[in-house]
């Protein structure tokens, strides 16, 4: 999105009910539920894996001509720059995870600003293009680190899709909404955040879409979840990992709570992909954006 707010499409007609697309490109050793048992110095003993399964999701991306946002870990882009080029050259929108997957909690802000810039520069020398979009690890963009929204803004990010609107033990800012909101501006722009999609049942707040929510829910209900918010006229954010459609990565020794976490349901990953990409319809995280903005279903800046 162009400093000011401006709106441009990559589209040529808004669609209400187009949802996101955004796969979140990093290893199966390199997720918080193993950061304690795999230290960062470790990563380049492990065999890489991401190529080959992002490589799947192209493929079927393609298959049903479905553009999306892939949020790459700058760490991988680096050892791989010719996946990167791949995923850009294929029309889907190249964003940052940042470069080294650690929460934005267990950095400080100058820590913070040199992740996301080491990120951001490896990923617009490889794509030749600016990136604009940014996703934390294990969506660390909390209350308390809301900081690191002036940080995103003065490094030339537009928008964030950080925030999982939900209570959780690692992650989660139950109150601030499920409509894009304005975090900060300047005489540069603006930066939004773009939060997960929560839906509900009753009473029940139920968060939804992908990870392990989409792994482990019946597929119907994930179904239930995407229609009954396109009924109220808000889209939802379906996201994924290449490893989460990889049944045959190696096992990592964890307690048993983080191993079930992270292996359950991988075996029916792909099928339920299938059939969201064959019954919904999906653009990138940016397209999302401009036509929420432009429907006018976006909040203005919020307070600090």
């Amino acid at each position: 999105m162009p400093a000011g707010g401006e709106v441009v499409s990559g589209s040529t007609a808004t669609m209400a009910d187009r949802n996101a697309l955004s796969i979140d490109v990093e290893e199966y050793f390199q997720v918080e539920a193993f950061s304690d048992i795999i230290r960062k110095k470790d990563w380049d003993i492990f065999s890489p894996r991401a190529e080959e399964q992002t490589d799947r999701i192209l493929e079927l991306l393609e298959s049903f001509q479905v553009r999306g946002t892939f949020f790459v870990l700058g760490w991988l882009a680096e050892r791989n720059p010719n996946l990167v080029r791949k995923i850009h050259d294929a029309g889907h929108e190249v964003a940052s995870h940042g470069y080294e997957h650690k929460m934005i909690s267990r950095m400080t802000p100058a820590e913070f600003r040199n992740d996301i810039r080491e990120s951001k520069q490896i990923l617009e020398g490889i794509t030749n293009s600016e990136i604009h979009g940014y996703r934390a690890p294990t969506f660390s963009i909390v209350e308390r680190t809301t900081w690191a929204y002036e940080i995103l803004l003065e490094e030339g990010f537009r928008y964030s899709s950080s925030v999982y609107p939900i209570w959780h033990d690692r992650y989660g800012w139950p109150e601030f909404g499920q409509e894009p909101r304005s975090m900060a501006s300047s005489g540069n722009g603006e930066i939004w955040e773009i939060p997960m999609a929560v839906g509900s049942i009753g009473p029940f707040k139920i968060p939804f879409g992908g990870g392990g929510y989409l792994r482990l829910y019946p597929l119907f209900l994930t179904r239930v979840l995407f229609r009954s918010q396109l009924k109220k006229g808000k889209p939802s954010i379906l996201y994924m990992h290449p490893w989460e459609l990889d049944a045959n990565q190696p096992r990592i020794d964890a307690p048993y709570f983080r191993h079930i976490r992270h292996y359950a349901g991988i075996r029916k990953m792909e099928k339920k992909l299938v059939h969201l990409l064959q019954s919904l319809k999906f653009g990138t995280v940016r397209q999302y954006l401009e036509e929420r903005i432009a429907a006018g279903n976006a909040l203005p800046q919020a307070e600090a």
